[in-house]
């Protein structure tokens, strides 16, 4: 399923001053820590952040849980799938793969965005071919996000293959 986001950690002093440290390890941390030292007694507490919700939170309904084969999505996904077919020609009517592709429901449960919008606007030489860059394909580029938010879906289980009915309509 969708991808925690990284713990933090919270430095409290005596006087309540408060530092809040992210994603930047323990150099940072215990450089902060000391510096907070002399002011005073020092309380730390790491705990995990809320959960960023996937990208595709609150663009799909689905009348029975668990039962996909009910599920709609509104238009902002729809483009998304729609965007997909620059990429089923390669990876498949499902995005499970075929000979010249790889299955893109698997690949997006392994990289992030940032991986994704790379390997989308630059192309990729892999193993079975080369993916040529779609940085310049309007029918991609502009929906790149919601591409992105499609095929995480699907990665994640959340929607079944192929074209959904909107409910937004």
């Amino acid at each position: 399923m969708w991808r925690q986001r990284l713990p933090t950690l919270r430095i409290h002093s005596a006087n309540g001053a408060s530092t809040l440290i992210q994603k930047f390890g323990v150099t940072v941390a215990g450089l902060v820590a000391g510096a907070m030292i002399g002011a005073g007694n020092l309380v730390v507490t790491a705990a995990a952040e809320e959960a960023e919700p996937p990208p595709y939170e609150g663009h799909i309904q689905c009348e029975t849980e668990g039962d996909l084969s009910t599920c709609q999505i509104d238009l902002w996904l729809t483009r998304g799938y729609r965007a997909f077919s620059q990429c089923q020609v390669c990876h498949g009517l499902t995005g499970d793969g075929s000979t010249i592709g790889p299955s893109l429901v698997r690949k997006l449960r392994e990289i992030d965005l940032d991986r994704f919008m790379e390997v989308v606007v630059n192309g990729y030489e892999g193993q079975i071919g080369v993916m040529p860059g779609w940085g310049t394909n309007p029918n991609v580029m502009n929906y790149i996000d919601q591409l992105y938010a499609y095929l995480l879906a699907r990665a994640d289980g959340v929607l079944p293959a192929g074209r959904l009915k909107r409910y937004d309509r």
